[in-house]
């Protein structure tokens, strides 16, 4: 009888537990990225607009350890994250004309984390423009964990933003930024 009650009741803890999905904070534009575009655009003197930013099949939906999924994107996909993350930077740095000639698009190539100590994203992204081949960055993310599965992956959501943005200063401090938006 003992066994049948304690039996039961882990069922039910597992059963109400269940997969939780966490999702993400809204992006937030990085000062350092701003003022880091306005240096660079005011030199060249060419405005930008963002074409298609794509990504690999492989890029598709996050699972973090047995919680469930993680949501870093709400309503669109990373690749559309990412874009419109730098389309608020370049907006924000006065550097983004819809109307512009230069054109820069991207493919997010891969996308990962590690929710175990030492807790990180890793993000690979390629960026082209009408007037350069263009470059690919990537970028390794660190950030706290949590021994339980939902800190961790809350965690893991949390820092998706902050990875997004360090990606963004990858791709602005590469030596061929000017080059990618024809300076």
């Amino acid at each position: 009888m003992k066994k049948k009650v304690i039996a039961t009741l882990f069922a039910s803890m597992v059963a109400l537990s269940g997969c939780e999905t966490v999702t993400s904070l809204p992006y937030s534009a990085s000062t350092e990225n701003v003022l880091s575009m306005q240096s660079k655009v005011s030199k060249s003197g060419n405005l930008v607009r963002l074409g298609e930013f794509s990504e690999n099949k492989d890029v598709g939906s996050l699972t973090c350890r047995l919680n469930g999924p993680v949501d870093v994107s709400p309503g669109k996909t990373q690749a559309q994250f990412i874009k419109e993350a730098m389309q608020t930077e370049l907006f924000m740095a006065k550097a983004y004309d819809a109307a512009s000639d230069v054109e820069i698009t991207g493919n997010l190539n891969s996308l990962s984390f590690s929710s175990v100590s030492p807790a990180s994203w890793k993000l690979n992204l390629t960026v082209a423009s009408n007037k350069s081949a263009g470059y690919t960055v990537e970028i390794e993310h660190p950030f706290k964990t949590s021994f339980s599965a939902y800190g961790a992956c809350q965690n893991v959501a949390q820092a998706f933003a902050p990875a997004v943005q360090s990606l963004i200063a990858e791709v602005v401090k590469h030596p061929d930024f000017e080059k990618l938006i024809g300076g």
